[in-house]
């Protein structure tokens, strides 16, 4: 009895040097992470952030004049000056329609991977012209005139612009950088001709676009009615933002997704762009996403490694007390350590084949070298072999788990119930009073 307290000790120490260690492989995990989103920024940097897409709106300057009566001491109207004053008003599109195709164009850094895309598209919809009574005015008799008006169309980032054109009205207009507005100066505008004489006219406008950014891409509904389509041969698309596509079809050559949003259903009319910088403007998007992420998913499965431990370890006592065997904790250890170089092994072999062969590939070398290592300890073939196929049915199981993300818990919970039911049937007529009194019995290994 003695003895055997001793070895509970002893593998309570090895259980704590053991958890120790598998802090410091997820800290290998956390840091390979680290490394692979300081590439992505990187990436970013030189091509292009993720890109949301707003316009084309109009900008109206206009100025308005009046009179304003200039009075002496006693109230009496001398004369009248002419005062004039400049206003600028956003005018939001009617109509909205964007048709285009997200290729997907892939950047590296090292070992590390992006998902960059390229939109190639179309932009089409109308804008409607104020008339100039419909123009605000600070004084009740003054005179409006419009000055001059700007097409224009924001981008998050306008290193991504590749081509951009505009026909307005018929026309093509010769496109310059930057938005002009406040909170939003980054895209490009085009002065509109003869801007005066467009009042009260609908404009109908067409603005082909490559634009490349990377991850994914946002539209903002500016329009009273906003449509968009988009195809691409990726095809592993996460669909986010305030609306879900209203149609979508994902196959394994790539996806197709169609929206329509009304300005009803939408605040971004009323908030945009002064919202634009919170994010608090109503969009949709579509991401580009790995459907296996190596870093998340070694990150999750290192989550595993202390209950690996546990349950071989626990595994391994329970043989040495059946079959009265005398293992040292040197054993343990080289099997727990065993154990944590499948974790290192998974994240290294990801990076260079993927997770899934990498899993496989770690997986049975641990396996096996547990296996081959337990053929001895255990004194049974047939037992090692038991041994070994339980071994590689759990590390099945925990490759299930992990590609089960919406399951895990329900499913992790099973396998460790399945577990323990299985032990305590197995083990239901053992005698563990008479089984610790004959340890000083335990035959010693060769």
């Amino acid at each position: 009895m003695r003895s055997f307290l001793f070895k509970m000790l002893m593998i309570s120490v090895l259980a704590v040097l053991l958890f120790v260690a598998g802090t410091m492989v997820r800290g290998v995990v956390a840091d390979r992470m680290m490394n692979r989103d300081v590439a992505r920024q990187s990436i970013s940097e030189s091509l292009a952030e993720s890109q949301t897409l707003a316009g084309v709106v109009l900008r109206v300057q206009y100025s308005e004049h009046w009179l304003q009566p200039v009075a002496d001491k006693e109230g009496r109207v001398l004369r009248q000056e002419a005062r004039s004053t400049r206003h600028e008003m956003l005018v939001l599109p009617e109509t909205l329609a964007l048709d285009g195709s997200l290729i997907s164009d892939p950047r590296r850094r090292g070992i590390f991977h992006i998902n960059a895309y390229v939109l190639s598209g179309r932009l089409a919809g109308t804008l409607k012209m104020p008339k100039v009574d419909e123009l605000s005015h600070s004084q009740p008799d003054s005179t409006l005139r419009i000055e001059s008006a700007d097409a224009v169309l924001a981008v998050s980032d306008p290193r991504g612009l590749r081509k951009l054109a505009l026909k307005l009205d018929g026309h093509e207009l010769a496109l310059e950088p930057g938005t002009g507005l406040a909170p939003l100066r980054s895209g490009a505008h085009a002065e509109v001709p003869e801007a005066d004489k467009l009042a009260g006219k609908t404009l109908a406008f067409e603005m082909p676009l490559d634009l490349a950014g990377t991850d994914s891409f946002s539209m903002v509904p500016l329009a009273r009615d906003t449509s968009a389509s988009l195809t691409s041969r990726w095809p592993h698309p996460s669909f986010g933002g305030r609306f879900l596509p209203e149609s979508r079809t994902i196959s394994d050559t790539g996806f197709e997704a169609q929206w329509h949003v009304s300005a009803l259903a939408s605040n971004a009319r009323q908030n945009w762009p002064e919202g634009a910088s919170s994010r608090s403007v109503d969009a949709f998007s579509v991401s580009l996403v790995d459907p296996v992420d190596i870093y998340s998913m070694s990150d999750r499965a290192t989550k595993y490694a202390e209950l690996f431990i546990a349950l071989t370890l626990g595994a391994f006592l329970l043989f040495e007390l059946l079959r009265r065997l005398n293992l040292h904790p040197m054993n343990y250890l080289l099997i727990s350590a065993s154990l944590l170089i499948f974790f290192l092994m998974l994240l290294s072999l990801s990076e260079q084949i993927g997770f899934g062969l990498a899993y496989l590939s770690a997986a049975s070398a641990c396996v096996l070298l547990i296996g081959f290592y337990s053929a001895h300890l255990l004194r049974s073939l047939w037992l090692a072999t038991g041994f070994t196929l339980g071994l590689g049915a759990l590390y099945g199981a925990l490759y299930v788990i992990l590609l089960s993300e919406q399951n895990a818990l329900l499913m992790g919970s099973l396998l460790i119930f399945a577990l323990l039911a299985s032990v305590m049937v197995g083990t239901r007529k053992v005698d563990w009073n008479a089984l610790l009194a004959v340890r000083s019995e335990v035959k010693p290994l060769d």
